[in-house]
């Protein structure tokens, strides 16, 4: 049972949280956009499937790194928090929680943040899949 105590403190470090992954977000669409638009602009005229392949492979890649970045913002306060686990471990249960598989295996004074993760991810995968959707 969470410490209703420290559920305050959960809000605004979860919202702090939530907040610099969206900040970390919008830095790496808008960086994305920003290259894609002059390589969209050659390969629009003559695409091919092989190059679109190529080109939605990419946007995959690219969001791929892109949200793995933002599980290790997260992964760095797990680690902190849990004091006790290795970095990859820290990122592991982040993962967990961002993709909304399990829940990070935090102190229990903490656990509230992992839902904060979860509902993160939902909202960093809608954005990235509304711009993945975009590339054409």
């Amino acid at each position: 049972m969470p410490n209703i105590q420290n559920e305050p403190r959960q809000l605004l470090v979860g919202a702090a949280l939530m907040l610099a992954t969206g900040i970390f977000q919008t830095f790496g669409v808008v960086t994305f956009q920003q290259r894609m638009e002059p390589i969209r602009d050659r390969v629009r005229g003559n695409m091919t499937l092989a190059r679109m392949v190529g080109v939605l492979s990419g946007v995959m890649i690219y969001l791929f790194v892109l949200h793995l970045m933002e599980m290790c913002i997260w992964a760095a306060l797990y680690r902190r928090l849990a004091g006790t686990w290795s970095f990859a471990t820290a990122l592991y249960e982040s993962a967990l929680a961002f993709t909304t598989i399990d829940v990070a295996d935090l102190p229990t004074h903490w656990r509230f943040l992992s839902a904060a993760e979860g509902i993160t991810g939902l909202l960093m995968f809608a954005w990235s899949t509304s711009m993945r959707y975009a590339v054409k």
